[in-house]
C-alpha cells in the first residue's frame, strides 16, 4: 500500500478543501481545492460514494437507477462501512508509521 499526503501543485500547500458535486445521472465527483492559494488539487470520479458520518441513505444515493432488493443493498452497504473502516485505519496506522501523522 502506498499512501501519501498529497501536495497542492501551485503552492505546495498541505491544507485542502473537498467539494463533492452530485448531478443526477453522472457520476459523483470529488474537486479538491487547496485552501492556501484556492487552486484546484485534484479530481476524481467516483463509482460509488461512501460517507462515514452519513450512513446508508448516502451511500445508497450513489446508485441513482441501479435496481436491486433493499436487503442486497444493505449487505453491500454493510461491506463498504467495514471495508472503509479498515483501509482508513491503515492509512492512519501507515501515516503514524512514516512520521506524516500531522
Amino acid at each position: 500500500m502506498d499512501v501519501h499526503r498529497q501536495r497542492c501543485q501551485a503552492c505546495g500547500g498541505l491544507e485542502h478543501r473537498v467539494l463533492v458535486v452530485r448531478e443526477p445521472g453522472h457520476a459523483q465527483v470529488v474537486m479538491v481545492r487547496c485552501t492556501q492559494c484556492r487552486e484546484l488539487v485534484a479530481r476524481y470520479e467516483l463509482s460509488a460514494y461512501y460517507h462515514h458520518g452519513r450512513g446508508y441513505e448516502s451511500w445508497i444515493a450513489s446508485f441513482s437507477g441501479v435496481a436491486e432488493s433493499g436487503r442486497d443493498l444493505l449487505g453491500r452497504f454493510a461491506q463498504v462501512k467495514e471495508q472503509a473502516v479498515a483501509q482508513f485505519e491503515k492509512v492512519v496506522e501507515r501515516l503514524r508509521k512514516d512520521g506524516r501523522d500531522e
